[in-house]
């Protein structure tokens, strides 16, 4: 048995359906990282598992528990949000031992739950500040601090990072997946960017006009999606119609293939003595060529089919120019056919 079961779960407003008899499983220990565009209703399914939005039909189960019908405070969960939400009037100290109070813990109790979670978050140096004298960063430290102080059963996430600059968000994805790793506890997280899905996610359930269209390990999404939807949201495929194949290759098969760019080796003509291509092999020609940092992304035509494919941008790399020719080679296993 998973630890949190959505099992045939369905919510609408007046009449509008926000999703529909969706499943969802999340093992013990491990995140499990909701991602599609805003307004699929990824949010909402959150909120169904607070106890914040009540679902017309079917069953929630937490820990073997139904709680579907619960009252959020029955529930055990905790929440972190795209906006702080601490008391403004208080240190952080204090911020994280109201809800310990609230429970009418011994004081020295708390004190010793919220000195703990103080140095796991490593804010000690803030212990005694007051919310306005913290950085974005530091804010959102102390609203995950405030919510793990309370040990919930688990962890739920609504875009928490979505407000910080780029550097910060980085830093602090790095850090809540090193503390999840260390703290173990099982969290559902909210998000719309794919790279945090990947990142953070032991499991990423694409959600797509309310319902799961893709539910599976990072890598196997980011490499294996299922449809041409889950394809176009996640990432940068290239989009082979079977004709457009056919034309390249030889070979016609029964749907579209996706390929991601990274994926595709290619080389300057003439090739060396002796190269062999591993697996299907096309001639091409640069069309474009852009430098990205680390990758260098070059697009070829060939057969009125346009290609793109990923470099690495060391220093001894082939540099390619407009205009060049050039064979590309795909392994089979690099091709994952639509077929939806």
């Amino acid at each position: 048995m998973s630890y949190v079961e959505i099992r045939k779960l369905t919510k609408r407003f007046d009449t509008t359906t926000v999703f529909e008899d969706i499943d969802l499983d999340v093992e013990q220990g491990r995140i499990c990282v909701l991602v599609g565009p805003s307004g699929c209703g990824k949010t909402t399914l959150l909120r169904a598992v607070a106890g914040l939005a009540r679902p017309d039909s079917g069953h929630i189960h937490i820990d073997g528990r139904d709680v579907t019908h619960l009252e959020a405070k029955h529930r055990g969960v905790g929440m972190v949000f795209q906006h702080y939400a601490l008391f403004p009037n208080m240190t952080v100290e204090q911020n994280l031992s109201f809800g310990l109070e609230q429970k009418k813990l011994p004081r020295p109790e708390i004190a010793k739950k919220v000195a703990a979670v103080i140095a796991l978050m490593g804010l000690e140096p803030r212990a005694k500040a007051r919310p306005a004298a913290l950085s974005g960063g530091q804010k959102q430290r102390v609203a995950l601090a405030r919510a793990l102080v309370l040990e919930p059963k688990l962890l739920l996430l609504d875009e928490p990072l979505s407000a910080l600059d780029a550097q910060i968000r980085k830093r602090l994805r790095d850090e809540l997946k090193r503390l999840q790793q260390d703290v173990g506890f099982t969290a559902i997280f909210v998000t719309h960017d794919q790279e945090e899905a990947m990142m953070l996610g032991d499991t990423v359930a694409i959600m797509q006009q309310g319902r799961f269209a893709q539910i599976g390990a990072p890598a196997d999404i980011y490499n294996r999606p299922k449809s041409l939807a889950v394809a176009n949201f996640i990432g940068d495929f290239n989009i082979i119609e079977p004709s457009a194949v056919e034309r390249l290759f030889a070979i016609r098969p029964d749907h579209a293939w996706a390929i991601r760019p990274e994926a595709i080796d290619i080389l300057k003509l003439p090739l060396p003595p002796g190269s062999k291509a591993n697996g299907l092999a096309a001639e091409v020609t640069v069309t474009a060529v852009q430098v990205l940092g680390a990758m260098v992304r070059l697009y070829t035509s060939a057969q009125d089919v346009t290609i793109k494919a990923d470099m690495v941008n060391k220093p001894d790399a082939p540099r390619f120019h407009i205009g060049d020719k050039a064979e590309i080679h795909i392994a089979k296993s690099a091709i994952a056919e639509m077929k939806e």
